[in-house]
């Protein structure tokens, strides 16, 4: 080992100065590189709920990432560190979770419960109990469990503490991350942009397990709000959408001039600049089937813009909040694969409607859905048609049969469905869904 002064120590490192806001480029003075890569993950704060040890596990990991100004290695050390206090963080939950007892179901024998203060508890009564064949009681359900990070992520989202679709893939690259990191068989080297994106996942990790989602976040975003706009659109394809108090002014000239518009009032999410979650689908808005990217809410219409300033004003309706992930879809095929639909809407359909066959689908947007049940139609694929989590996409297949056991399972996994009877609205033109009926 070559033995260096502390001045060479305190020297910045050549290539994490490398590293700016605009990318890879011209080398950053170091004080300034500093600042820069302590900002990257300086928002990373945990509930106060989260327990002690995975505290202060996590912020050992953001101090000692500031240090990789002076040490480019220390980017790979705080992404491998990330990946084991992940599974710390799934630990301690459920030694919280658990209250101190863990209950196993047998095949004939009565259940069987163990007393744990430890986590080294948890493991020495599930191996045994893995043994047995007995599965861990999780409220109403029963999950295999051994212990391992396998165990403890099946249980989370048993448990109903991790949500979304997209984001049990992430769960899953992480978990072979971490395989690989605790079991090495070779070299690799992280960057400042991977590690800071390591230590932002974890931290949304972390803070989903103990209920709080991130605000904007990339795996367990909070609720997005949505605010009252108009959607209209004229014969000839042109499509816009505005907020609802710019109805208080005249509309577009072409619209001035008589070329007559159809207007629509909606609850949908509006467009913010640089944010990841903005709706590239609005324009593609259907009452009947889910086209827009997130949820939109039909209101009112089509009408006037008159008609629709004068229904605002009388009913004033405002802005929510909506949660995307989980959502449930349905999807008919018949003579041909048709767009996913809300089980509201769908329990609302004609007899004659409810032909051909209904595929019940959790996802998190509504393509996900549509392109797994396209490709579960071809055999040459590896997506599943039985009840289950697909392994290639971010979708969870809850029945494929009629349209009545479609809405069966969705309402068990929902709950009851109010069915509701919608008028057909829909802009002419479609870009991304053109096959509608």
């Amino acid at each position: 080992m070559e033995i260096r002064s502390l001045e060479d120590l305190r020297a910045a490192d050549s290539l994490s100065l490398a590293f700016n806001p605009y990318g890879l480029g011209s080398r950053m003075k170091p004080e300034d590189a500093a600042e820069f890569q302590q900002r990257q993950i300086a928002d990373c704060d945990l509930a106060a709920s989260v327990a002690a040890g995975t505290r202060n596990s996590f912020e050992r990991l953001r101090t000692v990432f500031a240090y990789g100004v002076l040490c480019y290695d220390v980017y790979t050390v705080v992404g491998d560190q990330a990946l084991l206090i992940y599974e710390q963080a799934l630990r301690d939950r459920f030694m919280e979770w658990c209250a101190g007892t863990i209950t196993f179901r047998l095949l004939q024998d009565p259940d069987v419960s163990f007393a744990v203060t430890s986590y080294d508890d948890v493991k020495k009564h599930a191996d045994r109990m893995a043994r047995r064949r007995a599965k861990l009681v999780v409220a109403t359900n029963t999950i295999e469990f051994n212990g391992t990070l396998h165990g403890l992520r099946q249980w989370a989202r048993t448990a109903g503490l991790l949500r979304g679709r997209r984001s049990r893939t992430v769960e899953d690259a992480l978990a072979k991350l971490r395989n690989h990191v605790a079991h090495p068989s070779g070299h690799h080297v992280d960057t400042p942009v991977g590690a800071a994106r390591m230590v932002r996942d974890l931290a949304e990790l972390i803070n989903q397990l103990w209920g709080q989602a991130t605000p904007g976040g990339r795996l367990y975003p909070a609720p997005l709000h949505r605010e009252i706009a108009v959607l209209s659109w004229n014969g000839a394809g042109r499509v816009r959408m505005e907020p609802a108090g710019a109805l208080t002014v005249p509309g577009p000239p072409e619209e001035q001039e008589g070329d007559e518009y159809q207007h629509v009032v909606v609850r949908a999410i509006p467009f913010i600049p640089d944010s990841r979650w903005n709706d590239d689908h609005w324009a593609e808005f259907d009452t009947r089937y889910e086209t827009t990217r997130f949820p939109t809410e039909y209101l009112w219409g089509p009408g006037t813009r008159e008609e629709a300033r004068a229904w605002l004003e009388h009913e004033c309706p405002e802005g929510d909040s909506v949660d995307f992930t989980d959502r449930v879809f349905l999807i008919q095929d018949h003579k041909r694969l048709l767009p996913p639909m809300r089980p509201a809407v769908a329990a609302g359909l004609p007899a004659d409607e409810r032909v051909g066959v209904w595929h019940a689908v959790r996802a998190d947007f509504p393509d996900d859905a549509f392109a797994h049940v396209r490709g579960s139609r071809d055999d040459s694929t590896s997506h599943i048609r039985r009840p289950g989590d697909c392994p290639v996409c971010s979708a969870e297949v809850l029945v494929s049969g009629s349209y009545d056991e479609a809405l069966r399972a969705t309402a068990a996994a929902l709950g009851p469905i109010q069915a509701v009877q919608l008028p057909s609205v829909r802009p002419p033109l479609s870009t991304f869904w053109p096959d509608r009926p």
